[in-house]
């Protein structure tokens, strides 16, 4: 049946339409180099207990790579797969190094560093098993910048929540008033709200344990009620150049949970003192030597704004926004949401039915993971896209009818 269905999309003309990154990773980092958007192992807890939502995201920046190889899952990879990817416009690289589990991932990364190549990580690595020689960027600089406690020293006074390093058993014994917000403090980098405790009820410190984090050093942020959750995205390339590259609305779960976000380039006159802000913390990022995308998480209450997270690396968004001028020029669109959709079905039924909306134009697909490939019984298979159209109206009417046909936006 993958035969098959492999055999009809090579006779599938690929898109009319080519869509391409305002930026590629050649243009920020110049030549030679990899990307590499996995996560260490040892850092999974981090970010997500869903070993197929952390890998599919190996494939998400296929579509930005242009030239420049990229390191990700194989079954981010299929036939299938790419040709689905081509079909909806993307430019797939046409190198990839591909693993399918994390002993064939750390092999690659020693032949990588034997054959002296130079890297970009989406995520620092422990430096007690990965040797620094293999990374583009300083290590050091890398863990430094994903560092919670160093949100102080990289954004201006007075536009981050209160926040101090504390145990968690000077917590239990001080009692803080409720409600906080609390972070890990350890200096691994998190994503998608996890790392991160909104703490209502005192019964909740009960069950943080040490796959929170270092216990010992945890960060106790101000709560901040707010009236809306937004994220300023840049890129500093290597002639020391910042670009900003647009904004993002994030849909957060009751739990805290990132669930995808609605993305724009055309910015409101209302937010131009946060993304004049934020520009300022780019450039204190770059002059610590920094190359690459970055995103910043903003909550904003009345007319404040307070910056609650650095996040130095390619963001949910990011290739959303680099896309954004072909999607709005080529495809006639002004409204995207970046969705992480769920299939419950065979993956040749995901691919089915994501073709017609393809074919549409309704949506861009980024990233497409087959759960068969994973020796863990039947895992939910994986996709993410752009959904785009010319009204929130229209790009909701198109995500209630994928959901009828059992694809499901991940909430």
């Amino acid at each position: 049946m993958e035969e098959a269905l492999a055999r009809n999309f090579s006779v599938w003309d690929k898109s009319m339409v080519q869509l391409r990154p305002s930026f590629s990773l050649e243009d920020i980092y110049g030549k030679g180099i990899i990307y590499n958007p996995k996560l260490y192992d040892t850092d999974y807890s981090h970010f997500s207990q869903d070993l197929v939502s952390l890998e599919v995201l190996t494939g998400r920046e296929f579509c930005v790579m242009g030239e420049t190889p990229i390191i990700c899952h194989a079954a981010t990879a299929a036939p299938e797969t790419i040709s689905l990817l081509e079909a909806g416009g993307v430019n797939v690289p046409p190198i990839r190094y591909i693993y399918s589990n994390d002993d064939e991932y750390k092999r690659l990364l020693d032949n990588l560093k034997k054959q002296n190549k130079k890297l970009i990580f989406q995520y620092p690595h422990p430096s007690k098993d990965i040797s620094k020689e293999i990374s583009w960027i300083e290590p050091e600089l890398h863990a430094y910048l994903c560092d919670k406690r160093n949100i102080p020293k990289l954004v201006p006074e007075g536009h981050f929540p209160k926040r101090r390093t504390i145990s968690l058993e000077q917590i239990l014994n001080e009692k803080p008033e409720l409600p906080f917000v609390l972070k890990t403090g350890d200096g691994r980098a998190t994503s998608g709200g996890f790392g991160v405790l909104l703490v209502n009820d005192k019964k909740q410190l009960q069950k943080v344990d040490d796959t929170f984090g270092d216990l010992s050093q945890l960060i106790i942020e101000e709560f901040i009620e707010y009236d809306q959750n937004i994220s300023v995205h840049y890129v500093a390339d290597q002639y020391g150049e910042i670009h900003f590259l647009g904004m993002s609305e994030q849909i957060v779960s009751n739990e805290g949970n990132f669930r995808g976000s609605w993305i724009s380039t055309d910015i409101e006159d209302k937010f131009a003192e946060i993304v004049s802000v934020g520009y300022k913390v780019m450039e204190n990022i770059a002059k610590k030597g920094y190359v690459g995308f970055a995103g910043f998480d903003v909550l904003i209450k009345g007319d404040q704004f307070y910056f609650i997270d650095l996040n130095v690396r390619f963001n949910a968004s990011t290739c959303g926004l680099l896309l954004m001028e072909d999607i709005q020029n080529k495809l006639g669109k002004d409204v995207v949401r970046l969705c992480n959709f769920e299939w419950t079905n065979d993956f040749n039924g995901l691919i089915r039915v994501l073709k017609k909306y393809v074919s549409n134009q309704q949506i861009i697909p980024l990233s497409l993971l087959n759960s068969n490939q994973f020796q863990q019984g039947k895992l939910v298979e994986k996709a993410i896209g752009l959904v785009a159209g010319h009204s929130i109206d229209e790009v909701e009417s198109i995500l209630s009818e994928m959901s009828s046909e059992g694809l499901i936006v991940k909430e």
